[in-house]
């Protein structure tokens, strides 16, 4: 339609520059005939209409002393009304009209009138010495741009068939190349998402799906070898640790970096007694399911777990991962740790184990708490053949004088003010004021809240 366009308005700019202005001039309706100028001029313009298959209509309008209204000098149509000469005509809805006496113009649009639906083409018809005396209009009908159309979407339609057609047949050759192998490694790709046990494609070919499934097989079994390394790694460091260092994809290295961090130190009370009072698998046994619950309560929390004393438990808050709440998240670990040794006092009471101990005059086993928050070193210590990721400091050691201290006052959980002021209100107020304590080997003093 763009090129359409662009014929309709070339052929009025043709028509423009080749009609003589001054002949047009000379014409009056008060001679009521053509000159003889004029009427070569309407038969001239015929011809173009019957030879050109896209245009209806050509003519010639003038302007009138009333603005908006035009007469006819000229109309040469080939199906419309033909207008008679001096015929007017009422322009004031039709604005690309009226452009056309100052420069040339189309319609963008469809208009109607007494001659047809038509769209139009204006070109100025100017005088040698650039004064405007009229305007030479070319008319295509609505039904033949509907017919351009209509020409267009069949040819679209016979080419987009046509390739739909080959697109088919190819879709077809290809399926039939490439269906058997690409589903044999999507399966194998979907069963290692999802966990289950991949075997290796073993294919035969040695086209791009052959390399593709070799590729494959040594991608499974790396990343077979990777899980049973972070899963082992994973037995001997915290999970978040474990899998920060292999995502890191390098070899981890001394040194450590400071920040502030929360570290909780806890152990049980009594436990040399109790474990006198069982046989070694069943210290082993007991201190595992120990052990197992309050690990689960930590990692829930966010928090990393640094070691294993015997029965008690490291773990800090904060690292090796920024962690926002760290004190808080310490704080609602270390209820949930006493709150879960609750239970299991009342499942070792049902399985008749709590008999043992309490035969030696100990009721129930209770766990002691130190929470301290400061800042700290975290960070690996060692040698280059052998390492270990901890935390040090004066914060480290504030907790662990803390986890003790609760022997003094008999409570289970203890927390320092840097603790304290980091919690929300709510929580905040359910502790107990324990004063300033003074910290064996310390010079500084703390305070001291219990829960």
């Amino acid at each position: 339609m763009d090129s359409f366009e662009s014929r309709l308005q070339s052929l009025a700019i043709s028509l423009s520059q080749t009609i003589d202005a001054n002949a047009v001039a000379q014409d009056s309706p008060e001679t009521k005939r053509l000159t003889p100028a004029v009427q070569a001029l309407r038969d001239r313009l015929k011809q173009i209409v019957d030879h050109e298959p896209d245009i209806d209509s050509i003519y010639i309008l003038l302007p009138t002393d009333k603005p908006g209204i035009l007469r006819f000098l000229i109309d040469a149509s080939k199906t419309s009304r033909v207008a008679k000469e001096d015929e007017l005509y009422d322009a004031t809805g039709l604005p690309f009209m009226l452009q056309g006496f100052d420069h040339v113009a189309i319609e963008d649009r469809v208009y109607g009138d007494d001659f047809g639906q038509t769209q139009s083409s204006y070109a100025p018809l100017r005088l040698k010495d650039g004064r405007v005396i009229g305007i030479v209009g070319i008319d295509v009908l609505a039904v033949r741009l509907e017919e351009t159309r209509w020409k267009v979407v069949k040819f679209c339609v016979i080419v987009f068939g046509v390739a739909a057609i080959a697109i088919f047949v190819l879709a077809a050759f290809v399926r039939k190349q490439v269906h058997q192998p690409l589903s044999r490694v999507l399966q194998a790709a979907s069963d290692l998402a999802d966990g289950r046990p991949h075997h290796c494609l073993h294919t035969r070919r040695r086209d791009e799906f052959g390399l593709l499934a070799d590729e494959f097989d040594t991608m499974a079994q790396q990343l077979g070898d990777r899980e049973r390394l972070r899963a082992t790694f994973g037995l001997y460091v915290s999970r978040e640790l474990a899998e920060s260092l292999l995502k890191e994809g390098k070899l981890p290295a001394l040194g450590g970096v400071e920040c502030v961090a929360t570290v909780l130190f806890c152990d049980l009370s009594n436990y040399t007694r109790i474990s006198e009072s069982l046989s070694a698998p069943e210290v082993i046994a007991l201190i595992n399911e120990y052990l197992a619950a309050m690990s689960a309560i930590v990692e829930a929390h966010q928090g990393c777990l640094l070691d294993f004393t015997g029965d008690g438990i490291i773990a800090t808050f904060g690292t090796p991962l920024p962690l926002a709440n760290h004190a808080h998240q310490a704080v609602q670990c270390a209820i949930q740790m006493r709150q879960k040794l609750t239970r299991l006092n009342g499942e070792w009471e049902a399985q008749g184990l709590a008999a043992r101990w309490q035969l030696l005059g100990i009721d129930r086993v209770e766990l002691r708490i130190g929470i301290h928050t400061g800042p700290l070193v975290a960070g690996n210590i060692g040698c280059a053949s052998r390492m270990k990721y901890c935390v040090m400091g004066d914060t480290v050691n504030v907790a662990a004088r803390l986890e003790t201290m609760n022997k003094d006052f008999t409570t289970s959980i203890l927390v320092s003010d840097q603790v304290k002021i980091r919690l929300p209100a709510e929580v905040a107020d359910t502790f107990t004021d324990r004063g300033i304590l003074k910290v064996r080997g310390r010079l500084q003093s703390i305070g001291a809240y219990s829960l």
